[in-house]
């Protein structure tokens, strides 16, 4: 159980795990394009734009695997926009930190 489940998060597996659900008939065929086998982009990818950090741009759908990605996001403006957000948090998490170390008397 824990492989497979490894394998769908690191996106490895995806053309079997879709093939799987195809195999019962019915809803599970939405993934497999034609019924050729071949896994179509809707049977795992959610929705949502992903930075990719092996092309260095947002895409949708993604086209790297979940360990490449960063994301989803509700833009591609948003998705290329990651490092600022990724900063400016970082920031904010730093000041809270100071002034919970400075303790409320001071």
């Amino acid at each position: 159980m824990w492989s497979s489940l490894k394998r769908a998060v690191s996106g490895r597996g995806r053309a079997r795990a879709a093939n799987d659900g195809a195999s019962g008939g019915g809803k599970g065929a939405a993934g497999v394009a034609g019924g050729t086998g071949a896994v179509g982009s809707e049977a795992w990818n959610p929705t949502g734009w992903w930075w990719c950090m092996d092309h260095g741009r947002p895409e949708n759908p993604p086209d790297a695997p979940g360990h490449r990605r960063l994301g989803p996001y509700d833009s591609a403006e948003q998705a290329t926009n990651w490092r600022q957000r990724l900063d400016n948090r970082n920031e904010q998490w730093d000041e809270e930190d100071r002034q919970w170390s400075a303790g409320p008397d001071r």
